[in-house]
C-alpha cells in the first residue's frame, strides 16, 4: 500500500507522524550501543513508539500525499479518512493489522490495541547503510613468566621484508583514511540534496494553497465575525468545509451568504497553521453524521466540500 509508503518516508524526516482519527507514530533517537549477549555493537538508531491519543491532523500526511498523488488537500484527507476504516475494519475482523516497514497492530486479551514496531527498520538517515558489527569478549589469561630470547643479527631479505610491510600498512592506512573522507562527503552531499527537495515541497505547496483561495473585496460596512466558539469545537469536532480564505472578513461575508441559502449553523473557524479561515456548513460530533451531511451536500451543493477534524 502506498500510504504506508508515504508515512515510511516521513518518519525519516519528522519525529511525529499523525495518521488523522488513528494515531501517531512518534520516533526516538537511540544511541550507538553495545549488546553483551549477542556480542555486537549496534550503530545509532531511530525508533517507533505510537500514540493511539494524538488524532487532529496536522496536514503533514494529507500535504505529502496530495504532493506526491498530484490531487487536492481535500482529496488527500478523505483517502486518509478511507484508509482509516479500512484499517480498523482489519482489527475489528481480524484483531491484527500489519503496516509494511512500519509494525504490527493486534489487541491483546483485554481487547486493548497494542503495537510491535518492525526489529530490523532504521529510520535514522545518518545512520543509512551502517550494520551491527561483532565484536567477541576478549578472554583473558594469567601473565606467563617472560622468555628469555636470544637476540641474532637479523638478515638483509628479513630487513627488506619488514620494510615492504611497513609501507604495505602505511599505503592500507591512507587508503582507509581517503574512504573515511569520501563517505563524509556523501553523507554530506545526500542531506543536503533531502533539505533542497523538502523547500521544494514546501514551495509548491503553498503555491497550491494560494491558488485555492477565494478572494472577495471587503465592504466598507462594519461586519460581525461569528467565529465559532472553542467548547463547541471540541464537542463537535468534523467540521463540513465550504471553502477557505486568507481573509477573516471574507470568511463572514461567505458565512452571511450560506446562512442565507438556508444553511443556519454556517461559521468558521479561527486562523490555521496555513494562514486560513475554514468556512463550515455546520459541525457534528460524529465522523458518520458528517460523513452523511457531506454527501448530501456533493449531491445538492458543492461538489469540493470536504471534511475538516480538529
Amino acid at each position: 500500500m502506498k500510504m504506508t509508503q508515504y508515512i515510511s518516508a516521513l518518519l525519516y524526516r519528522y519525529p511525529c507522524v499523525i495518521v488523522p482519527g488513528f494515531g501517531a507514530f512518534i520516533t526516538e533517537i537511540q544511541s550507538s550501543f553495545y549488546d553483551a549477549e549477542k556480542q555486537l555493537f549496534f550503530p545509532p538508531q531511530k525508533r517507533i513508539s505510537f500514540n493511539r491519543n494524538i488524532v487532529n491532523n496536522d496536514g503533514l500526511l494529507a500535504n505529502h500525499l496530495a504532493t506526491q498523488e498530484r490531487i487536492s488537500y481535500e482529496e488527500a484527507v478523505m483517502r486518509i479518512q478511507n484508509m482509516v476504516a479500512d484499517w480498523h475494519s482489519t482489527l475489528t475482523s481480524f484483531d491484527s493489522l500489519n503496516l509494511e516497514s512500519i509494525g504490527v497492530f493486534s489487541y491483546n486479551e483485554e481487547k486493548s490495541l497494542q503495537f510491535d514496531p518492525i526489529q530490523n527498520q532504521n529510520y535514522l538517515a545518518t545512520s543509512f547503510g551502517l550494520s551491527s558489527v561483532g565484536a567477541p569478549a576478549i578472554a583473558r589469561t594469567a601473565e606467563a613468566a617472560p622468555q628469555v630470547v636470544a637476540l641474532h643479527p637479523t638478515p638483509v631479505k628479513t630487513r627488506r621484508t619488514a620494510s615492504f610491510f611497513k609501507y604495505a600498512s602505511v599505503l592500507v592506512l591512507v587508503a582507509g583514511i581517503g574512504s573515511v573522507l569520501v563517505q563524509n562527503g556523501y553523507t554530506a552531499y545526500v542531506n543536503d540534496q533531502t533539505l533542497s527537495i523538502e523547500n521544494n515541497v514546501q514551495s509548491q505547496l503553498q503555491n497550491k494553497i494560494q491558488q485555492a483561495t477565494f478572494i472577495i473585496e471587503p465592504t466598507s460596512d462594519a461586519i460581525a465575525l461569528p467565529v465559532k466558539d472553542e467548547t463547541t469545537v471540541l464537542a463537535t469536532p468534523y467540521h463540513l468545509v465550504a471553502a477557505a480564505f486568507r481573509s477573516e472578513e471574507n470568511a463572514a461575508i461567505e458565512v452571511d451568504l450560506l446562512k442565507g441559502k438556508g444553511f443556519e449553523q454556517a461559521s468558521f473557524l479561527g486562523r490555521t497553521k496555513y494562514g486560513m479561515y475554514p468556512v463550515l456548513y455546520a459541525s457534528y460530533a460524529t465522523h458518520e453524521e458528517a460523513k452523511d451531511a457531506l454527501k448530501e451536500i456533493h449531491r445538492t451543493t458543492n461538489k469540493d466540500a470536504w471534511i475538516f477534524i480538529k
